[in-house]
């Protein structure tokens, strides 16, 4: 049986499990053109963003992917997800993420990447783990690039974004590369669970 999805507790903010009254702040910020411009996310209403946080919180139960909210320590209200949509038997996982816009520019999703890496690539003896960004993302790539994640090419009309077949860059880390990246940011996991995360 899968085990909880832990909170971890980062600096100023924490990765905790998404919870049904998330969706009022998620459906608020992904309503932002400026956040949902360079993403292959449609235009949703709360109505849509209600079901799919209930989808997601459901295949977080099974283990099937593992999305947190991120949030402030302070306030604990949802500012945006970090976590793996999606894992395989092959030993993958896709990782996706986004943020509202005012919290932009402060390292959150820096911390939120790492963090997720630090939980999922042990938990799950992940060999890789993907993203894709739409072509002109650079703050979504340089993320990446600072997580350790290699750019692998481009996949041409790969998603549909409102409409519009778009491009996107797919970057990756292996298991290795993830061991080397460790060695120059705080692990929230290593061969024994830290004081950091709560069940």
């Amino acid at each position: 049986m899968e085990q909880p999805q832990p909170t971890i507790e980062l600096r100023g903010i924490r990765l905790r499990p998404l919870r049904p009254d998330d969706a009022a702040a998620w459906h608020a910020y992904v309503s932002d053109p400026e956040v949902t411009d360079l993403t292959s996310y449609p235009s949703m209403s709360a109505a849509d963003v209600e079901a799919m946080l209930e989808r997601t919180i459901g295949t977080n139960a099974t283990g099937a992917s593992c999305r947190w909210a991120v949030a402030l320590q302070d306030e604990n209200r949802l500012i945006g997800t970090c976590g793996f949509n999606e894992r395989s038997p092959h030993g993958w996982a896709e990782l996706a993420y986004e943020l509202a816009r005012p919290y932009w520019g402060r390292g959150i999703i820096t911390q939120a990447v790492a963090a997720s890496l630090d939980w999922g690539v042990p938990r799950w003896t992940l060999n890789r783990v993907h993203a894709f960004v739409m072509v002109g993302n650079v703050r979504s790539e340089r993320v990446l690039e600072r997580a350790g994640f290699t750019r692998e090419g481009c996949l041409r009309s790969f998603r549909i974004s409102r409409g519009v077949p778009r491009d996107f860059s797919v970057f990756s880390i292996l298991r290795q590369e993830w061991h080397g990246a460790g060695s120059q940011r705080s692990r929230v996991f290593d061969a024994a669970p830290r004081a950091h995360p709560k069940v």
